[in-house]
């Protein structure tokens, strides 16, 4: 029992630590510690630095040397009359060092075993062979794994704070940038409603100053009346009964006075002041970079989408079109009446309309209502055609430089109009169940006659 043991212990002493198998042309390292040179080699081969693979003390390959004693141990070892493979490499069966691997019963077995019946006609390898046939589906199997670390490393880094941190500066500066001139159109409104109201002031006060002289006027006449009347009721009665019908009707007449029918301020309420916030606000549709194919360039104001000449670096988010040029509006609608203005200049082509929310956006795409969108195109320059269960073209009378779109989310329409002549393109039909946002498509430039831009304009 102790021989076996030391017999033991000695072959953990002459196993390489990094292949598990007896030394193999065995070098030693600075530090004393013993490896094949194969494995060594393969070692540093995977890592940047050299070092002892197990006490990590740098070595190059100079400090290598050739182990003859070790050499010799490991012969002298294997001449032995005791020499037994380790346990997992001997039969359980026959006692006898698993040299061949059974293809069709996936096991490794002995030279007694492939005589047997049980592997009677079985196909058989080599075990170095097969263990190596092996080794190479798993590096095949390996790389789509690779891959998907890459993937996803890539993935990791776009998707880091830095990108979230970028976003939410890059939203915060618009929201300040849309507040500032909404502040200063609103101090524009009370500059000139007040001055209008100062000028209506002073025009009143002009008016009541008038009327109050013509008034103090009046009030002088109607004194000097009263006083010729109390003088000539002082009379001797013969005169006074001889010109009283005359004084009577020249004073009927002097007090023939004109009402003044003065009108009250018109001042400004507040309720007209909202309603020229909720004007100035409804004009601010906007698009959402977010889901900007790559190759689109938004303004500054996300008003205007132009189809650039490069593809940026952008992530591929599940929100943004990867094939087709679209974008979307940055707010939805489920329900209400809404419109907005598109202004589509010379262009040869183009797509307008809305979306549902989960519509795929990857890929070539079918922009059909079957698939959640709800839109008229413009094709070759003259061709207006309208994407229903097939595709129907549309026969217009003036070519239309601004498009009108609407939505009425209850009653289930969305219309397109000449925003010029105000003439209905075409109207869909369809009862609504998700969030629609604005769907814009500049379409490729390929004949370099599509280059201008699609633009938002205020209703």
């Amino acid at each position: 029992m102790e021989s076996n043991s030391s017999f033991s212990t000695l072959e953990d002493d002459l196993t390489c630590s990094l292949c598990q198998e007896l030394f193999k042309d065995p070098v030693m390292m600075k530090c004393g510690h013993n490896f094949c040179r194969e494995c060594v080699c393969e070692y540093w081969k995977g890592n940047t630095s050299q070092s002892c693979p197990t006490c990590r003390l740098d070595c190059t390959d100079s400090d290598i040397i050739t182990s003859t004693a070790v050499e010799n141990v490991v012969v002298s070892y294997k001449k032995k009359d005791n020499f037994k493979e380790k346990s997992d490499y001997i039969c359980s069966e026959h006692g006898e060092v698993l040299k061949l691997y059974c293809l069709e019963d996936q096991e490794a077995i002995c030279l007694v075993c492939l005589k047997s019946r049980k592997h009677e006609n079985h196909k058989c390898l080599p075990v170095k062979e097969a263990a190596q046939e092996f080794k190479e589906e798993l590096k095949k199997s390996l790389k789509p794994l690779q891959d998907t670390q890459q993937e996803t490393t890539e993935i990791k880094e776009k998707y880091s704070m830095k990108y979230i941190q970028d976003q939410t500066d890059q939203t915060e500066k618009q929201i300040r940038e849309d507040f500032v001139k909404l502040h200063e159109f609103l101090y524009e409104e009370e500059k000139n409603l007040l001055a209008e109201l100062k000028k209506e002031k002073e025009e009143k006060e002009q008016k009541m100053r008038a009327m109050e002289e013509s008034i103090v006027q009046k009030l002088t006449s109607v004194s000097k009346i009263i006083k010729d009347i109390q003088q000539k009721m002082d009379e001797e009665d013969q005169i006074f009964l001889k010109r009283v019908s005359h004084v009577l009707l020249k004073s009927f007449i002097k007090l023939l006075l004109t009402k003044t029918i003065v009108n009250t301020y018109s001042m400004y309420s507040v309720a007209n002041l909202l309603l020229i916030i909720e004007q100035y606000c409804t004009g601010l549709i906007t698009l959402d970079p977010n889901t900007a194919h790559s190759c689109l360039i938004l303004s500054e104001d996300l008003t205007t989408v132009t189809l650039g000449s490069t593809k940026k670096n952008l992530p591929d988010n599940p929100e943004r079109f990867d094939v087709f040029p679209c974008v979307l509006g940055s707010e939805g609608f489920t329900s209400g009446r809404h419109s907005w203005v598109v202004d589509v200049g010379n262009k040869t082509d183009w797509n307008l309309g809305v979306a549902k929310e989960s519509v795929n956006r990857k890929g070539r795409i079918a922009m059909k209502p079957e698939y959640g969108y709800w839109v008229i195109s413009l094709i070759n320059g003259d061709q207006y055609i309208v994407s229903t269960k097939e595709w129907k073209e549309l026969e217009l009378e003036n070519r239309p430089k601004k498009i009108l779109v609407t939505l009425d989310y209850e009653v289930g329409k969305v219309s397109f109009y000449n925003a010029d002549d105000e003439t209905c393109i075409y109207t869909f039909i369809h009862n609504f169940t998700e969030k629609l946002f604005p769907l814009l498509n500049p379409c490729y430039n390929r004949d370099n006659l599509n280059g201008d831009p699609l633009r938002l304009c205020a209703l």
